[in-house]
C-alpha cells in the first residue's frame, strides 16, 4: 500500500505527459522537419526533468513521516529512483509521438539499426561500469549483512544502516525497472521513422541525442543508489572493524565509503551531461 501513491503519481504522470506532447502538430513541410523535431526533443527533455523532479520531490515530502524501522532509508533510494523511471517514461511518450513530417514526397531509408547504434559510446562504457558496481553492492550487502537486513555485525559490535536485503530489493527492484524501461525507449529511438533530411548527419545527430538522453538517467541513477549505498555500508563496517579491533574490514570500509562517493558524485554529474547539439537543417534551394 505504501506504493500505491507512487503508482497513482506515475499514471497521472504518463496521461498528461502524452497528451501534452501528441497534440503537437507535424511539420508542413520537409524544410521544417529537423527544427520541428529539435524543438520537439527540447520540450521532451525539459518536461521529463520537470516531471521527474516533481515526482521525486513528491515520493520524498510523501515519505517524510515514515516512522518504520529502516523506513527513511528506503525512501532515500525511492527518490532518485523515482525521478529515473519518470523520466524515462516522460522520453519513451516523446519518442513515440516524433513527429513526421507532412508531403508528398518522403524519403525512406532501409538501415538496420541495433538497440545501441545510436548511443554514444562513452555512456555505453559507463553504464556497463554502473551496472557491475551496482551488482556488486548489491551482492555484497546482501552476503555481509546480518539476518535482520539493515545490519552488519562483527563480533560483538553492530552498525546500521547496512545495505542488506532489505534495502537492497526495493533498490534492485527500482533499477530492474528503470532498465527495461531505458532498454524500451532505446528500441524506440533505433526503430522510430526518420526526420525528412537530404543531410544523414542530421538525422544521426538527432537519434543520437535521443538515446544520450536516455541513457544518461539510466547510467546516472543507478550510480547515485549505489554509490549511496556504498557509503553507508562502508561507513557502518568501518564502525564495526574499528569497535572490534579489525584492520582488514576497516581498511575495506573506508575504501567502499570513498568508492561510494566517487560513484555518487559520478552519477550526479552523469545526469546533468548535456546532449549532444544537433545542427539546423538548410532549407532546400529550389532548381533552377
Amino acid at each position: 500500500m505504501a506504493l500505491l501513491p507512487v503508482l497513482l503519481l506515475l499514471a497521472v504522470v504518463v496521461t498528461v505527459s502524452f497528451g501534452g506532447v501528441a497534440a503537437r502538430r507535424s511539420p508542413p513541410s520537409r524544410e521544417t522537419a529537423v527544427a520541428a523535431a529539435r524543438a520537439h526533443a527540447t520540450r521532451t527533455a525539459v518536461a521529463a526533468v520537470g516531471l521527474g523532479l516533481a515526482a521525486a520531490v513528491y515520493v520524498g515530502v510523501t515519505q517524510l513521516g515514515n516512522s518504520a524501522p529502516g523506513g527513511l532509508g528506503v525512501s532515500a533510494l525511492l527518490v532518485p529512483i523515482t525521478f529515473g523511471i519518470v523520466h524515462t517514461l516522460v522520453l519513451g511518450v516523446g519518442e513515440l509521438t516524433w513527429p513526421r513530417p507532412h508531403g508528398e514526397v518522403r524519403r525512406a531509408r532501409l538501415v538496420h539499426r541495433g538497440l545501441l547504434d545510436a548511443a554514444p559510446r562513452r555512456l555505453v562504457r559507463a553504464a556497463i561500469v554502473a551496472a557491475g558496481l551496482t551488482a556488486v553492492t548489491l551482492l555484497g550487502g546482501v552476503l555481509l549483512a546480518d539476518p535482520s537486513g539493515r545490519r552488519v555485525t562483527l563480533g560483538a559490535a553492530t552498525a546500521s544502516p547496512f545495505p542488506g536485503l532489505f534495502y537492497g530489493r526495493p533498490a534492485g527492484v527500482g533499477l530492474i525497472i528503470l532498465t527495461a524501461l531505458a532498454a524500451a525507449v532505446l528500441w524506440i529511438v533505433a526503430n522510430r521513422p526518420a526526420v525528412a533530411t537530404e543531410d544523414d548527419r542530421l538525422e544521426t545527430a538527432l537519434r543520437a541525442a535521443s538515446a544520450h538522453r536516455v541513457l544518461r538517467v539510466a547510467v546516472g541513477v543507478p550510480l547515485v543508489v549505489s554509490g549511496g549505498l556504498l557509503f553507508v555500508g562502508g561507513n557502518a563496517l568501518h564502525s564495526v572493524a574499528s569497535s572490534a579491533g579489525s584492520a582488514v574490514p576497516d581498511a575495506g570500509g573506508m575504501a567502499a565509503a570513498l568508492l561510494g562517493m566517487v560513484a555518487l558524485l559520478a552519477g550526479v554529474v552523469s545526469c546533468c551531461l548535456p546532449a549532444p547539439s544537433v545542427p539546423a537543417d538548410a532549407p532546400s534551394v529550389p532548381a533552377g
